[in-house]
């Protein structure tokens, strides 16, 4: 089952802010973890989405690649907080021994500049599928 890089990023909003009432098991921060797991998944799933319409060998390539290539297809800004924010999340989703897990402030920090960056991002043609 594919979600749509705004239903991860609604998703990782619930894990959030859980609605109020939500009895959650888990604790913020491993809600933050997922939370930029999603996030992480959201920015690749519209970076594939972007590439497929613009030139889809670039699909198959590592998601530093397709994020350094993307300065030439969009603004330069816009490259750069996509590359900043995806790296950001990157690391947050890898657990490392002698690093503190992110933190549900800085996870919803991500989480905005994932919104405006799918909102920025050109409109795509829908892919076909069969």
């Amino acid at each position: 089952m594919t979600r749509s890089p705004r239903d991860l990023v609604a998703a990782a909003d619930r894990l959030l802010t859980p609605p109020p009432g939500t009895m959650t098991t888990l604790t913020p921060g491993l809600r933050a973890r997922a939370a930029a797991a999603l996030l992480r998944l959201a920015l690749d799933e519209a970076m594939d989405d972007f590439w497929r319409s613009v030139s889809p060998r670039m699909v198959h390539s590592r998601g530093r690649t397709k994020a350094l290539c993307l300065d030439w297809y969009v603004s330069p800004s816009v490259a750069r907080q996509w590359y900043a924010v995806w790296s950001a999340l990157s690391a947050a989703c890898h657990h490392h021994t002698y690093e503190l897990p992110p933190t549900p402030a800085e996870v919803r920090a991500w989480h905005a500049d994932v919104t405006e960056l799918l909102r920025s991002m050109p409109p795509t043609p829908a892919p076909s599928r069969p």
